[in-house]
């Protein structure tokens, strides 16, 4: 039996303080903060609006391209819109119309429609 583990590869930047929000969500059409802070881990939306990062003390906890997993939004721009925070998860809505989450742990990543 194989298995294969398929990582990211990507270059995190250093987040700006002052972009981070201590809310639960941001709407990017309402805000200029590009983060939440939970938890003691910042989830950061990267400057290419397609890629989180969760970082824990300064260091990178784990990366995701969110519309490399889920695909292109049939519309609107390939790019995340929204991000709210729940419990155990994030839940993003990119392009127009379209959800994913992702497991604050692992940064598992999922279309949900």
């Amino acid at each position: 039996m194989l298995t294969f583990f398929v990582t990211q590869t990507g270059i995190a930047e250093k987040f700006n303080d002052d972009l981070i929000s201590k809310n639960s969500e941001i709407n990017f059409a309402k805000t200029q903060k590009r983060g939440i802070k939970k938890n003691n881990i910042v989830y950061y939306v990267e400057n290419d609006l397609q890629t989180i990062s969760a970082y824990k003390r300064s260091k990178l906890k784990w990366q995701t391209n969110v519309i490399s997993v889920c695909g292109k939004p049939k519309n609107g721009n390939p790019e995340i819109r929204y991000v709210g925070y729940n419990t155990n998860k994030l839940l993003i809505v990119m392009g127009k119309h379209n959800f994913a989450e992702i497991d604050i742990n692992s940064g598992t990543t999922r279309l949900i429609g």
